[in-house]
């Protein structure tokens, strides 16, 4: 069935755009101006979230098409890179001086997560939607660099290292809950 796959295609295209406008500050600072710092938060909250709820419905009903065989290693690789991509999003929450020197934790991170699960998943759904949020983080972090974007410095010894200690725990709490969320064990208890 065709549907499922325009759905998660509209959701990662929403997600990607929404996501997209903060990498550049001057479209940024553009819209938040035209619309108010309430209205840009509305406005990246309910279209992120729109996109999130489009990209796990249309990811749930498509049906399984094989494409290819994973390679037997992919999943201890793809467990891996998703470590340092939960302590990626978590500097992308917390900050310091680790994220501005990575400049994009949250994009790394989902290029880290979508390359992982490439090699682990070899249907048609799992390349539309990985493949889809790693073309979206190149994007990001091309525009970034392009624009000059920086985050904003935020003070404190403590940042890093409870970045850090959060990625690991985020990370150690979703393998446990993979099965439960996403119907596959990754790890046996």
């Amino acid at each position: 069935m065709i549907l499922p796959f325009v759905v998660l295609i509209a959701g990662l295209v929403l997600f990607a755009a929404v996501h997209l406008v903060p990498a550049d500050p001057a479209r940024k600072a553009a819209l938040r101006s035209r619309v108010g710092d309430r209205g840009w938060r509305a406005l990246v909250g309910v279209g992120g979230l729109f996109g999130l709820v489009l990209i796990v419905a249309g990811y749930a009903a498509s049906d399984y098409v094989h494409v290819y065989d994973p390679p037997v290693w992919g999943r201890h690789v793809t467990m891996s890179l998703v470590l340092p991509a939960f302590i990626g999003l978590a500097l992308f929450i917390i900050g310091g001086r680790l994220r501005q020197a990575i400049r994009f934790p949250f994009a790394w991170g989902i290029l880290l997560w979508g390359a992982g699960h490439l090699l682990a998943n070899g249907d048609l759904a799992s390349i539309v939607l990985f493949g889809g949020l790693i073309a979206y983080a190149i994007a990001h972090i091309a525009i970034g660099h392009a624009a000059g974007a920086v985050p904003a410095a935020r003070s404190g010894h403590w940042r890093d290292p409870a970045a850090i200690v959060l990625g690991v725990v985020l990370y150690v709490a979703f393998l446990w809950l993979h099965p439960y969320l996403i119907g596959v064990a990754v790890v046996a208890w």
